[in-house]
């Protein structure tokens, strides 16, 4: 509705109010108990209530008002003196004052009369309410006793006060859990905490871990594995600090450290936090601490799985000997890391670690960056010739990555280096360099398959086939997939410096149900794409990769990635916002230039932005 400046002012509002906390809190987060307000004022005095936020938004309204509720008010200029001076103030004669000339409905104003309140919190005005009449009924009622109505008035601007003091508190709280959450989370033992009645409160992600309930969503399920663990508690007796007990974890026998710890408030125990100790990670965490250089230089690489600890056992004793290893596994699942794992591992350390992919550098180039090249050796050639990886590689590692994809021609001269530990420069009229290199090989594809149709070396793939090391996919490994995740989830959020806490519930159940084709790579680029779209505090379903929601069949409808992405599209937005201002401005008098205001727009941007999207006058205006 449209306002005006004030005649007179009345008396400063109460100023008693109490401390509140650093969170800001808007009135339009309580839209709906305002609103609730309004109407029951509304109801009381017989007139007409509007409520507007200090950014001049109107937050709740009846009658007239109600109709603009959500969207910024034309012609601010009462609210504004009041919201400034923080008093309140009574106009009588509105759209005829002085002040009121900058509006346009300056002389034809729809109201007959306003007395509004600013509201306070803090010392500070955070919104105004607003008594309107629009007829003379309304006009008797609002100014035949000022002094109460505006008594009453202030009365409902502290309750709505007073409602956004509790929402502050309600706010403060949520955040105060959610940090204790992810504390909780964060810890690198399993927590869960239950009632007087065994019901669990709360379970951290570790728990989760250590029990094998990590994906489970059905409540009734979860409830049930914890029980059991409860039940084994419960036969220990209450004596339960720093015991060890055993537990059936999907079927296999594990045990763990257990101590149980009462939460007294009051004198009452209110609940019980018990915590979790996997023994064998104690054990591994003690065998890291305690000195095993091989190991160490291993415990980068993430997951405890049954296969990725064999892997690492393996790829210890592999680090002890100078044997060729040839690694195996699908791309993305960290061949390299392995091989240099066992580079740092071993007693070549020292030396340098060269890596090179066979299969990403063009079949002319691989045989000189292998080998390198003598000056003159061919049109172009450096002057002074180059050293090739093997001999850079002398005293170290070279690790050939996709050797599956090196030409017959070049596999020749590996073989020759395997056998004879020695390389010859393209063009060379010298004897043969001997090098010390230890080789380690990687490829995703079927050696043995190449072997039988002819385009890989029999020879030279059993030359490289010493100590074969297969890396399981993250699909033979699912279990590791969370910690994997929460590891580039802490990396990423550093990165571009994001205050994300972890995944939610839907969101742990999509990573851990997915395959994972592109192993860890897919899954460190996946959580790269989350954490940028993310500006939350937990990452959603729909802030992941399109391709893993399409995938993801039990997934809600309201998840659904082809849903999601079509509602954040900004051009779609951007044309619904504008028909929606079009629409609210729509009845008599109202027209584009209100439309533009409510947008923040100019009138010929607004023009501009109708015709650019097509928009159809004819549904708003006759």
């Amino acid at each position: 509705m449209q306002h005006n400046c004030a005649i007179y002012l009345t008396g400063k509002i109460d100023e008693n109010h109490h401390e509140l906390g650093v969170i800001d809190v808007q009135l339009m987060e309580i839209k709906d108990s305002v609103q609730q307000i309004a109407e029951a004022v509304a109801a009381i005095l017989k007139m007409e209530v509007e409520v507007a936020d200090e950014r001049m938004v109107r937050v709740a309204g009846t009658g007239m008002a109600q109709k603009g509720v959500l969207s910024s008010i034309v012609g601010q200029y009462i609210y504004q003196s009041v919201l400034q001076t923080g008093e309140a103030a009574i106009v009588k004669n509105p759209g005829n004052h002085s002040a009121c000339k900058p509006c346009s409905f300056y002389g034809n104003c729809l109201e007959m009369g306003e007395i509004c309140c600013p509201i306070i919190v803090d010392d500070k005005s955070v919104g105004v309410i607003g008594l309107l009449a629009f007829n003379e009924e309304q006009r008797r009622r609002l100014f035949q006793d000022e002094d109460a109505v505006i008594s009453f008035l202030q009365k409902m601007a502290d309750l709505i006060a007073s409602k956004l003091r509790e929402y502050r508190i309600y706010k403060e709280q949520q955040i105060t859990v959610k940090k204790l959450t992810t504390v909780m989370d964060y810890l690198d033992k399993g927590v869960i905490s239950v009632d007087n009645y065994d019901r669990v409160t709360h379970i951290n992600s570790k728990a989760k871990q250590d029990l094998g309930i990590v994906g489970i969503t059905d409540q009734n399920e979860l409830n049930r594995k914890i029980q059991l663990v409860l039940g084994v508690l419960r036969n220990k007796g209450n004596d339960l600090t720093n015991k060890k007990i055993c537990l059936d974890i999907c079927g296999e026998e594990k045990e763990f450290i257990i101590s149980r710890t009462p939460i007294v408030v009051n004198q009452a125990i209110v609940e019980t936090l018990i915590t979790l100790d996997s023994l064998d990670q104690m054990v591994q965490i003690v065998q890291n601490e305690g000195g095993n250089e091989k190991e160490k230089v291993l415990k980068h690489i993430l997951g405890s799985s049954k296969d990725v600890v064999r892997c690492k056992e393996m790829a210890v004793k592999i680090a002890g000997t100078d044997s060729t290893v040839l690694i195996l596994g699908e791309s993305g699942t960290g061949k390299e890391l392995f091989a240099r794992a066992i580079h740092q591992a071993s007693k070549r350390r020292n030396g340098q670690f060269i890596s090179i992919n066979c299969g990403a550098i063009p079949e002319h180039l691989l045989e000189s960056e292998l080998f390198g090249y003598d000056e003159g050796a061919f049109t172009g050639a450096r002057k002074g010739g180059k050293i090739g990886k093997f001999e850079m590689a002398d005293g170290g590692t070279i690790f050939l990555d996709e050797i599956g994809d090196m030409p017959l021609h070049l596999q020749v001269k590996l073989l020759r280096v395997l056998q004879e530990k020695e390389v010859e420069r393209i063009g060379s009229d010298k004897t043969a360099k001997q090098i010390d290199v230890r080789i380690i090989a990687a490829t995703h594809r079927d050696l043995d398959e190449l072997v039988s149709k002819g385009v890989f070396r029999e020879d030279l793939y059993y030359r490289l086939n010493v100590i074969p090391l297969r890396i399981p996919p993250l699909r033979e490994r699912r279990e590791d997939i969370l910690v994997i995740a929460q590891h580039y989830l802490q990396e990423y959020r550093n990165l571009l410096q994001k205050n994300i806490l972890g995944f939610s519930q839907e969101t742990e159940t999509i990573l851990t149900q997915y395959d994972w084709p592109g192993n860890v790579r897919e899954l460190a680029n996946a959580i790269e794409f989350a954490v940028t779209m993310e500006s939350g505090s937990r990452v959603q379903p729909y802030h992941l990769p399109e391709k893993l929601l399409k995938m993801n069949t039990s997934m809600p409808t309201g998840y659904r990635a082809d849903k999601e992405w079509d509602e954040l599209n900004l051009k779609s937005l951007e044309k619904r916002v504008i028909a929606l201002a079009l629409k609210r401005v729509s009845y008599p008098p109202y027209r584009k230039e209100q439309a533009a205001g409510m947008l923040g727009i100019s009138r010929a941007s607004l023009f501009r932005k109708i015709k650019e999207y097509n928009i159809e006058e004819k549904d708003f205006f006759s």
